[in-house]
């Protein structure tokens, strides 16, 4: 049965809290760090209408769930994605993260038994599989080094260049500005294990072995990502293809919603 504010409780004894709306085929919604489902209301209102089912999670520590000391990795942010799809029985799903949320996406593909027995399309939107930038691979966050990476997830520098990044639409400001709990009150104490897990991590090897159609979304003046990168990300998979938001940053997904409702609703179409 759907609704709004749903609870699952996890293996581990964590409530997640998720919204269920609509009807027909599945789209799944894995938001970025310090962000949650109710980010992205402008798509399901978008997919709801347009004869989806929506449903929008928060992961732990995230939005309305649960804030435990425990789980702060991604491997239990997968296992819990993957709980989430069992519970709820889902198949023919369209998986869409963003940020934080591709990798849990991409951990999720690399340890669960069978994805795409789930998923059978993937939306990728401006995140690189592997962070940290080193001698072989400069595509990660700009000025994420193995040397300062500690020091990234602990803010004691600032790693990532918010001039790029271009002004945020009123419209985008008041939809946030709605949303609690806010940006602003996020449990940084206990989440910055997970962001360190999530800083660390290497998913590179992962996106190879996706067998389905996969969309990959950047925007052309994100603060952390080289073009270059996310074009490796959607020439990789075997199955992909890149679009690049002219007027956005990090978040196509609100800045340009109309037109990132549009793209998403041809994907899902075609696939």
């Amino acid at each position: 049965m759907g609704g709004t504010n749903l609870a699952l409780e996890t293996s581990d004894g964590v409530t997640l809290r998720y919204d269920d709306e609509g009807e027909g085929r599945p789209v799944v919604f894995s938001s970025g760090f310090q962000a949650q489902g109710a980010h992205f209301v402008w798509q399901r209102d978008a997919l709801v209408q347009a004869g989806y089912r929506v449903i929008r999670y928060d992961h732990r520590c995230h939005g309305r769930s649960d804030s435990p000391e425990h789980g702060q990795r991604m491997s239990r942010l997968a296992l819990d994605l993957g709980e989430l799809l069992t519970a709820l029985d889902l198949h023919d799903v369209v998986l869409v993260g963003h940020s934080m949320g591709v990798s849990v996406s991409l951990a999720y593909f690399s340890l669960a038994v069978d994805p795409w027995d789930r998923i059978t399309a993937f939306v990728a939107v401006d995140q690189s599989p592997k962070i940290v930038n080193d001698e072989e691979w400069q595509w990660g966050i700009r000025g994420i080094t193995e040397q300062n990476v500690f020091d990234a997830a602990h803010f004691r520098f600032e790693w990532f260049d918010n001039g790029r990044e271009p002004a945020v639409p009123d419209y985008v400001k008041e939809l946030i500005d709605s949303i609690e709990p806010s940006w602003a009150t996020f449990p940084f104490d206990k989440a910055r294990r997970l962001l360190i897990d999530h800083l660390v991590a290497d998913w590179r090897d992962v996106v190879p072995r996706i067998p389905v159609p996969t969309l990959v979304i950047t925007g052309r003046h994100t603060p952390f990502y080289e073009l270059d990168g996310m074009r490796w990300f959607a020439d990789t998979v075997p199955n992909g293809r890149l679009s690049v938001f002219e007027q956005s940053g990090h978040d196509p997904y609100l800045n340009e919603y109309q037109e990132f409702n549009t793209q998403l609703l041809e994907f899902i179409a075609q696939h």
